[in-house]
């Protein structure tokens, strides 16, 4: 899955589309506070400025990912949050919502076996799929099978996933990025 923690929380933010994000810093509830202070309104309207910036950040949390806008100023996953303020202090702030990524993670995976019920899970955003024995596997080496997931994935979710076709699991996770 694509930037999966971060592509979750636009999900659920979707004004913060196209800004610079990360998600991580420790178990903090910011989300609880923002959503208590703007009760009255869905999620999606509340306003950017609510949300904390990573130049206020005070900790030794991590990132667990980011957007690919604050990936353009070098943030990235497992990077100090301290660290990544320097890069981006105007990025904004979401703690992770553990609840919510297992969610989509179970949806997506569950896509995925209605169509190649022989899936590894490697994680709470990948797998390798075994195309062999699936109809219509073969076809074009996979990738057909591999664009009707992906097309599957995005309209049923709302996420984009990158799919490696190749003949083993190293080359296959070599092809996705």
């Amino acid at each position: 899955m694509d930037a999966f923690f971060a592509s979750v929380e636009l999900l659920r933010y979707p004004q913060l589309k196209g800004l610079a994000v990360v998600i991580g810093g420790g178990r903090r509830r910011v989300d609880e506070i923002i959503r208590a202070q703007y009760a009255d309104l869905p999620l999606s309207e509340i306003p950017a400025s609510a949300f904390p910036l990573l130049k206020d950040y005070v900790g030794r949390g991590v990132i667990t990912t980011a957007t690919y806008a604050a990936r353009q100023f070098g943030v990235g996953s497992a990077m100090g949050m301290m660290k990544a303020a320097r890069l981006a202090p105007h990025a904004l702030v979401l703690p992770v919502d553990f609840e919510e990524v297992r969610k989509y993670s179970r949806w997506f995976k569950s896509i995925i076996r209605e169509v190649a019920p022989l899936v590894e899970d490697r994680g709470v955003d990948e797998v390798y799929i075994d195309f062999t024995d699936v109809p219509g596997g073969q076809r074009e080496g996979g990738r057909v099978l591999a664009r009707l997931l992906q097309k599957s994935i995005q309209q049923q979710t709302g996420l984009t996933c990158s799919i490696g076709v190749a003949p083993n699991k190293l080359i296959a996770k070599m092809a996705s990025e």
